[in-house]
């Protein structure tokens, strides 16, 4: 009896010695790994810290991800798209180099280094914007506010806030007005004028026309609330300033009158998650998110192409409309989940209305 007594206890101590080292050394939960991060460097040639007209993808800039795991290099190609997968959970820092460039912004605005979220359930994309050392830089005199009759102040804005990614402004023939033999001219009031995509605060700000610059008279719309100028911010595209804030000289009557134009379609993005971890041979179900962005009211007409590895397609659906009035970013998911066996697939995003814009995603389904 005596030797069970012992045996007993010192099966307790080393029970209790093992419940005090638990409670000690918790044992320290697995990092999910997972995360993707990815997105499009562009140069921004005006050094505005955005994406104006003619401003696109930057070659050849070497983009460094930090925090998150192993240091990470990416060199973009024309495209400008850099796409870091497979990273742990947590929260990773982006710097970018390139001789003759610097940073000068992004989109979302972030500080420097960009600092980025890795999460396993849903990527992250985001773009990069750099200026050329001694370039031109935007540097408004003043920033202020715009007051309109009977309407709500407003700042003038020359770089949307909104805008995740590459302005394209492309007017029809029937926006832009042939120059007319009278002398009609405007010019703000007191304060900077926004200069819009359309007639209306339903249209993205695109430029800006200055105290004290004077412009000829384009065009105008039936009731002669708006007129249409050259965008002085980018010449050779038209763009609109409100009568309420501007004062007009000439002969208003010879001014042509234009159809309002239907807003474009700036970005389409489609994102998934780059690794979906499932069983070979069975279903192995994928969610998709969808974001188009406007620069003004339209109905946007889309659609959704899904590739093979191979680049055969495998599915497409049906057209869809989706419905803006003003410009603004509208996220959604398309809904339902799609379901894959192993291997590597492609998704577009492909809008055909109002004008033509397309976006990828790509995943991988693989065994654990």
């Amino acid at each position: 009896m005596n030797g069970s007594n012992a045996l007993l206890k010192s099966a307790g101590i080393f029970l209790l010695l093992a419940i005090l080292l638990t409670a000690c050394f918790p044992t320290v939960p697995t990092p999910r790994v997972g995360g993707v991060v990815q997105g499009v460097v562009y140069a921004d040639t005006n050094g505005n810290g955005g994406i104006d007209p003619g401003e696109g993808p930057l070659v050849g800039v070497q983009v460094t991800l930090t925090g998150c795991g192993t240091t990470q290099n990416q060199v973009t190609i024309a495209d400008g798209k850099f796409n870091f997968t497979n990273l742990p959970e947590g929260t990773c820092n982006l710097s970018v180099s390139k001789a003759g460039w610097i940073f000068s912004g992004s989109y979302p605005h972030l500080t420097y280094p960009v600092p980025v979220a890795s999460n396993p359930d849903l990527p992250t994309a985001l773009s990069l914007f750099m200026a050329q050392v001694g370039g031109p830089t935007y540097t408004p005199t003043t920033t202020p506010t715009l007051v309109f009759t009977d309407t709500p102040t407003e700042t003038l804005t020359l770089v949307p806030s909104d805008t995740p990614t590459l302005m394209e402004i492309s007017p029809t023939s029937t926006d832009t007005a042939t120059p007319i033999p009278s002398n009609a001219t405007v010019t703000p009031k007191s304060q900077d004028a926004n200069c819009r995509f359309g007639p209306g605060t339903s249209f993205l700000s695109i430029g800006g026309l200055k105290v004290g610059h004077t412009v000829p008279i384009t065009g105008t719309i039936e009731d002669h609330s708006w007129w249409q100028i050259d965008n002085p911010t980018a010449p050779g595209s038209p763009c609109w300033v409100a009568a309420s804030v501007t004062t007009t000289t000439g002969d208003i009557s010879l001014v042509p009158i234009l159809p309002i134009p239907t807003g474009l379609v700036l970005s389409a993005v489609v994102t998934t998650p780059a690794i979906v971890h499932g069983t070979c041979g069975g279903p192995n179900a994928t969610s998709f998110q969808v974001s188009i962005t406007t620069n003004g009211p339209a109905t946007v007409t889309w659609h959704l192409e899904i590739y093979n590895g191979d680049g055969s397609l495998r599915n497409q659906t049906s057209d869809a409309t989706l419905i803006f009035t003003n410009a603004t970013t509208k996220t959604f998911d398309p809904g339902g989940a799609y379901k894959t066996d192993c291997g590597n697939f492609k998704i577009d995003i492909v809008v055909t209305a109002p004008n033509n814009k397309t976006g990828e995603a790509t995943w991988s389904v693989v065994s654990p």
